[in-house]
């Protein structure tokens, strides 16, 4: 595909990286030649210098031949601008990232979408998502939700006290559990296992699975004993991010909001209702004590100060939280930050974008597409079509590759397990857990 990307930021960067990781054609486009020659020294792409917005520029930059526009400058109305010059100048896919939560309320008048911008995108809210879940399921390396909330993806890791723990699927003790969720993939030593009837789970598996979300809270109680849920979470920094966050999960868990600056505070005290908020500069242990900071505790740090927010998290540890986040905007510091361990999980706003906007890329008849964190894989959202190629076989009879495996169907409203003899129909959304080489296998079954 040929991929023009405005904004050559963090944000541009990272998704050119993944983009040329996959072979795509990329042509970046920024108003900053010293942003473009950084971008050009590590990254096999093509640049244009200019302002995203400009005609003239996307003119250079031949928008009109290219599969795909994405827009992820820091300002909303370029990237806005830039889609829809793009569309109507003939570009096949638009996506702009907004800060602005406005752009994403659709209304009558104003539908982004129905103006011909294919998906609209705030990073900070993707980032929220995700802390949210991780909270939700403690113990979970990720989680995350699809179906529109209806199936969670969650991993974990086997420990020594784990009922899986040397057993195969069908000698553990609470097999209701074991059928109520689908194990999807594990990773071992770094290598990609997809798991059959046979496979014997060892410690340190990191263990994927698709489920409801009840079934996964219910299989994690089960399957990690040493983990309890959290009792109360602390959020230093109201920015945003830390404020979308609270707002998520204020009716979940006992929640308090640090926010030093007075007038943020109060705009937060507004917009929450559960929360206490508590004007204090998180790094001061003082403030740490009044939050009440205790064991059971869960604190994220997400002020907008990537050596801060990793200080806020150490205090809290030894202060004696039981769980840490934190925020790194900085992309280049997130493997430095998780090989020294020094924070329990790191998110990064670029890859939440960069994540959600591949969750678009596949296809039109691929909903979406998850790369997980922590495995080689990708998840596959893929509808099955009146007449196809699936339409009316049972699973069992469709030849999947052996780095893949249907994880779950959901029909209209409903979630199925995905045994061999469910029979798929027109309009079943399917979900496949396949390793990144068997994707266009995947894609000559399905589509």
């Amino acid at each position: 595909m040929r991929i023009v990307i405005i904004g050559a930021g963090n944000a541009g960067r990272q998704l050119a990286m993944r983009l040329c990781e996959e072979r795509h054609n990329v042509v970046m486009v920024d108003a900053s030649a010293q942003a473009l020659a950084q971008a050009e020294a590590g990254l096999d792409i093509l640049t244009v210098h200019g302002q995203g917005s400009n005609p003239c520029v996307l003119e250079e930059a031949q928008v009109d031949k290219s599969d795909l526009l994405i827009a992820v400058t820091d300002n909303d109305e370029v990237n806005v601008l830039s889609c829809l010059l793009g569309h109507a100048a003939g570009a096949k896919g638009t996506i702009a990232r907004v800060t602005n939560p406005a752009f994403l309320k659709a209304s009558e008048h104003y539908d982004l979408k129905k103006m011909g911008i294919d998906l609209v995108i705030n990073q900070k809210h993707e980032c929220a998502r995700e802390v949210f879940n991780m909270l939700q399921m403690p113990g979970a390396l990720e989680a995350f939700d699809l179906f529109d909330g209806k199936v969670m993806v969650a991993g974990f890791s086997v420990n020594a006290i784990s009922p899986l723990l040397d057993r195969t699927p069908a000698e553990c003790d609470r097999l209701d559990l074991m059928q109520s969720v689908r194990v999807i993939a594990i990773r071992r030593d770094n290598q990609l296992v997809v798991p059959h009837g046979n496979t014997v789970f060892k410690q340190k598996d990191l263990v994927y699975l698709v489920g409801k979300r009840p079934d996964i809270t219910t299989f994690f109680q089960w399957v990690q004993p040493d983990v309890e849920p959290f009792e109360k979470v602390i959020i230093a920094g109201g920015g945003d991010l830390g404020l979308m966050l609270a707002k998520c999960i204020e009716n979940e868990i006992s929640t308090v909001l640090l926010e030093q600056d007075e007038d943020r505070a109060r705009f937060c005290s507004a917009e929450l209702n559960k929360t206490l908020i508590l004007r204090a500069d998180a790094l001061t242990e003082s403030a740490l004590e009044e939050s009440g900071l205790r064991d059971k505790t869960a604190f994220v740090a997400l002020t907008g100060d990537d050596e801060g927010n990793i200080m806020n998290c150490l205090m809290a540890q030894k202060k004696g939280a039981a769980f840490t986040a934190t925020q790194i905007t900085r992309t280049d510091f997130i493997p430095v930050v998780e090989s020294l361990y020094l924070v329990n999980r790191v998110v990064s706003p670029y890859i939440s974008t960069a994540n959600a906007i591949l969750h678009w890329l596949r296809s039109k008849k691929v909903q979406a597409a998850s790369l997980l964190h922590n495995l080689p894989g990708e998840l596959l959202d893929v509808i099955v079509e009146a007449n196809g190629k699936i339409d009316g076989k049972c699973i069992r009879e469709i030849k999947m590759p052996s780095t893949a495996i249907i994880a779950t169907v959901m029909r209209q409203n409903d979630v199925l397990t995905a045994t061999g003899d469910l029979q798929l129909e027109a309009g079943d959304r399917v979900l496949i857990f396949c390793h990144p080489d068997a994707v266009k296998k995947i894609h000559a079954i399905f589509l």
